[in-house]
């Protein structure tokens, strides 16, 4: 009998507990979180909205200034480019112009006669002399205009050198077609020696030259012949 009683009033401690107050604590968490993130939004919008007029002035042009200087270098480079691929790679640039002339100098029987060149022996070429010692660094000297028609003329000048003998040569070449220059003359002047025309100019139409089979006043006077 008295072991019964002490066993029941230990038990009571134990169902007096409340397990009901647990869910109400937790709704209350919730909810202060809930709150404390509802204030910090609030906050970043007050803080968007408080920022000054000059520093949104002063990013926009910060960003309007490196767009520029980006489509500018684009740009920049773009024309370096297409200036490389005019003068080295396309027919009509000065280097393959010169290139193309000397290869015809070195060709040409009279001017090998000239120029005391063998067949098949390259010749030295370049630019208008000047006090600098080495080859390469002389300037070739060229000239570009426009006709009335719109056609470009390159109008170049360059010397040449055998082991004997120099001389300088000059040329024209029209470009109507970028990819397809057409020479209007190339002359070798050698000291001593007359003037060889690789290529020779047009010769131009004399005032009153007319066909030597029409008549008078151009027209054919006589019998119809066959």
């Amino acid at each position: 009998m008295l072991l019964r009683s002490s066993l029941s009033t230990v038990c009571v401690p134990v169902r007096s507990i409340g397990l009901c107050n647990y869910p109400r604590a937790f709704s209350t968490v919730q909810r202060g979180l809930l709150q404390q993130t509802t204030k910090t939004s609030e906050s970043k919008d007050s803080k968007s909205d408080k920022i000054p007029l000059w520093a949104r002035i002063k990013t926009a042009s910060t960003f309007a200034f490196a767009s520029t200087v980006v489509v500018g270098a684009a740009g920049l480079a773009g024309l370096v480019i297409y200036l490389v691929v005019a003068e080295i790679v396309l027919p009509s640039g000065d280097t393959q112009v010169f290139n193309k002339a000397v290869s015809m100098v070195e060709t040409d029987p009279k001017a090998q006669e000239l120029l005391l060149l063998e067949p098949g022996k390259r010749l030295k070429a370049y630019g208008e002399t000047t006090d600098n010692k080495w080859t390469r660094n002389r300037p070739i000297s060229s000239t570009r205009r426009m006709d009335k028609s719109g056609k470009e003329h390159l109008f170049m000048r360059f010397h040449v050198e055998s082991k004997q003998r120099h001389g300088s040569v000059q040329l024209e070449s029209i470009h109507d077609d970028v990819l397809h220059p057409e020479y209007s003359y190339i002359y070798l002047d050698v000291p001593g020696e007359k003037r060889h025309y690789i290529i020779a100019p047009p010769q131009p139409k004399l005032l009153g030259s007319r066909d030597p089979n029409a008549g008078f006043l151009g027209v054919r006077w006589g019998p119809k012949t066959d």
